[in-house]
């Protein structure tokens, strides 16, 4: 027994799609079709951070350690987080303006051993940083209400508010 569907096609001609497909060179597959993405390609990377630094080092210790830096336009320190402890480390990101210095400087910091006060060995690494942006320094605005009669008013409110 054929059921209701099998009948209605029995009668009807099936219809044969073809499809066909170009051939792309490789070489056309790959390349972007906008001149942005292509720039993007070519980024160059030229912030690096020095990771597993001493906990009790400072920023003014290290650059003396440091010295002499290749010409740089950005260098942030953060000490070490005491909170994560036993892996107590500080870290130190630069952006050096010349690519090339980079190789100089992983080459002679990579594998540094840093001494602490207590005589503790701490070998630095140093690799590209993951996030290359430059985080600007924000200024600090002074608030406008501050002093005036309505800064007052709100501060009174809201330690109202908190009682």
């Amino acid at each position: 027994m054929r059921s209701e569907k099998d009948q209605m096609t029995v009668g009807k001609e099936k219809n044969v799609v073809e499809i066909q497909f170009r051939d792309i060179p490789r070489e056309q597959e790959n390349t972007p079709c906008n001149p942005k993405q292509k720039e993007e390609k070519k980024e160059v990377f030229t912030k690096v951070v020095i990771r597993r630094l001493p906990p009790n080092l400072s920023k003014d210790q290290l650059e003396e350690q440091l010295s002499p830096l290749p010409s740089y336009d950005y260098f942030e320190f953060f000490p070490a987080d005491q909170s994560l402890y036993p892996h107590l480390f500080s870290r130190a990101y630069i952006n050096f303006k010349n690519p090339e210095d980079i190789l100089l400087f992983r080459d002679r910091f990579d594998g540094y051993v840093f001494i602490d006060n207590k005589g503790q060995e701490y070998p630095a690494v140093v690799e590209f940083a993951p996030f290359q942006k430059i985080s600007k320094k924000k200024l600090k605005k002074k608030d406008a209400k501050a002093g005036s009669k309505m800064g007052l008013n709100v501060n009174i409110l809201y330690v109202l508010m908190l009682w």
